[in-house]
């Protein structure tokens, strides 16, 4: 049987030649990239320790130190205090607007009694002076006082519209101050209450949510540094490196020795039939190399697939503990998101120049009703002026009526006029006093509350804009807190990169340890068909050759497993030069 050797061993000494190059290639990426990976690592926790520290500023004594907090937190009070007392103002003064409102309600029912005595007053002053008239001279003096009871019904007739007309818009005044007290109210209750929730509570949320961030990253970046110890060893498993790259040499010289032995036989045996002595020492030559180079290759395949598995064992490690702490992170940065909201100052802003002007709008319509109620009282005593007239009117009506025989039939329309009189008197009186104790009591209320509102405008605009400073401060530090937890880091993005390098650099390991697994077959195979047909005594004749060329060898193993196939012995020491790794 023909047996290509040397075309053979040639294709497998390419082969392992090329393995050794891209082994070489592989372990020395890797070599290159674990030490960039290493200090990768060491900056990603770098960042994130400084990170951590990051949080310390958003404690109090980093938002503006504790007299910073603790000022702000004061104010927060006294506003909220400040805030209370003007809402009790408002609700105090709009219970007495209230009362008023329904004291004011039986005076547009007087008025009317009052308009519909006079009214009648004025029909009855034209009867009379109809009956004077009728008397010719004798009651001409009458005719002159049913005349001026006459004029003094319509004057009182208009007087009545008049302070009806300011009753009605008293009324409506009053209305209309109730409702925006009712809204002003209203908004204050919320608008404070949101207020004193934001400043009160907004810091210590700020301050907790920080405190918890570091708790929370801290832990993290404890488990984070897990990828430490992969990573480690991943870096002393690439010391195979040389111990691969020698066997694989090894390979090479043993593979090139046969390749030079099947040479020489056939030059030495060219033109002589086969199977001579000289033939039949290189076939059994090149099987035991063959052997021999199985056996290297069996050793640098078993260093490949075990560092490939520490390597894909280490690695995944890695990707698992990245993975599971970034996911950590995101959920947290997902739960820190309601927190860590900013606040919205321009609502507050809005709020606050919303409430200014109800509340100035609201003191300006009090002012408005506080002269409203001095012109109503003032009506009221023009026609108490006029009562006093009608008062005397009457009273000379009696006297000329009595002294004149002829107004005799007038009697009772006088008597009726004494009743009208001290009807309206009665009216007005009520009147005037429901004015006075309304004037008392509503007045003195309204020009309290205006003075008092006055007097806390000043204060209340400079309240108001140093809340919305402080709500401006507590938006920055939610801000600076937001980007803390936003900006906190586990690992580099080099970091990342590099690891999925070394990833795919642990499948090219896997790769070339196929590739030898075919070459340790081939070599088999021409083991198996060069020593069949040999005899026993041929194992003899090549171990003088083997035993030079394994002299070549730096490991001790390797030159020991070649004296196992050419049976001679090893010297247990080693020059220098020829290290023993094993």
């Amino acid at each position: 049987m023909h047996i290509d050797v040397e075309g053979r061993i040639s294709a497998l000494i390419a082969e392992t030649d090329r393995i050794e190059g891209e082994s070489e290639g592989v372990y020395l990426e890797l070599g290159r990239l674990f030490p960039r990976l290493a200090s990768e690592m060491a900056l990603s926790a770098s960042n994130a320790e400084r990170s951590l520290k990051g949080f310390d500023a958003l404690s109090s004594e980093g938002l503006g130190g504790r007299r910073g907090i603790s000022s702000m937190r004061d104010f927060a009070a006294d506003s909220s205090s400040f805030f209370r007392r003007l809402h009790e103002g408002d609700s105090s003064f709009l219970a007495t607007i209230n009362e008023s409102i329904e004291r004011l309600g039986s005076l547009e029912e007087i008025i009317t009694r009052v308009r519909s005595d006079s009214e009648e007053m004025e029909i009855i002053s034209l009867n009379a002076m109809t009956v004077a008239l009728k008397s010719g001279s004798e009651g001409k003096a009458f005719s002159v006082i049913t005349d001026e009871l006459k004029r003094l019904s319509g004057r009182t007739i208009a007087l009545t519209e008049d302070v009806t007309g300011r009753g009605r818009s008293l009324l409506e005044s009053f209305g209309k101050l109730r409702a925006s007290l009712g809204e002003l109210d209203e908004f204050q209750s919320g608008f404070f209450a949101e207020l004193d929730a934001t400043l009160s509570g907004g810091f210590d949320s700020i301050e907790r949510s920080a405190v918890g961030a570091a708790a929370f990253f801290g832990e993290l970046l404890a488990r984070a540094r897990g990828v430490r110890e992969p990573v480690t060893r991943v870096m002393q498993e690439i010391q195979h490196q040389d111990i691969v790259r020698q066997s694989l040499q090894h390979v090479g010289i043993s593979l090139r020795e046969a390749l030079s032995a099947s040479g020489e036989a056939r030059m030495a045996t060219a033109g002589s039939a086969p199977g001579t002595a000289a033939e039949a020492e290189a076939r059994s030559f090149v099987a035991a190399v063959a052997e021999l180079s199985g056996a290297l290759v069996d050793d640098v395949v078993g260093k490949l697939e075990s560092s490939a598995s520490s390597f894909g064992q280490d690695m995944s490690d890695v990707r698992a503990i990245v993975s599971r702490c970034e996911r950590e992170r995101s959920d947290f940065l997902v739960g820190a998101d309601a927190s860590l909201t900013a606040v919205d100052s321009a609502r507050f802003t809005e709020g606050s120049a919303r409430y200014l002007e109800r509340k100035r709008s609201v003191i300006a319509a009090a002012r408005r009703l506080s002269d409203q109620v001095k012109g109503l009282d003032d009506s009221f005593k023009t026609l108490a002026g006029l009562l006093s007239r009608f008062q005397n009117i009457v009273v000379a009506s009696r006297i000329e009526v009595a002294k004149t025989r002829a107004l005799v039939g007038v009697s009772t329309t006088v008597q009726g006029m004494i009743q009208l009189t001290d009807r309206i008197e009665s009216d007005v009186a009520s009147a005037m006093e429901t004015t006075k104790t309304f004037i008392r009591a509503a007045s003195a209320a309204i020009g309290e509350y205006a003075a008092a509102e006055g007097g806390a405008d000043d204060r209340l605009t400079s309240t108001l804009g140093r809340i919305e400073s402080d709500i401006g401060s507590l938006d920055e530090a939610r801000i600076s807190a937001r980007k803390a937890v936003d900006g906190f880091s586990l690992y580099t993005a080099d970091f990342i990169v590099l690891a999925r390098e070394a990833a795919d650099l642990v499948g090219q390991l896997r790769s070339l340890s196929g590739r030898l697994g075919a070459v340790r077959a081939e070599l088999g195979s021409l083991k198996d068909e060069l020593r069949s047909g040999l005899g026993p005594e041929s194992l003899e004749l090549h171990n003088d050759r083997l035993r030079t060329m394994v002299e070549r060898f730096t490991i001790f193993t390797h030159k020991k497993a070649a004296g196992e196939i050419g049976r001679f012995e090893v010297e247990e020491g080693a020059q220098a030069g020829e290290v023993t790794l094993f």
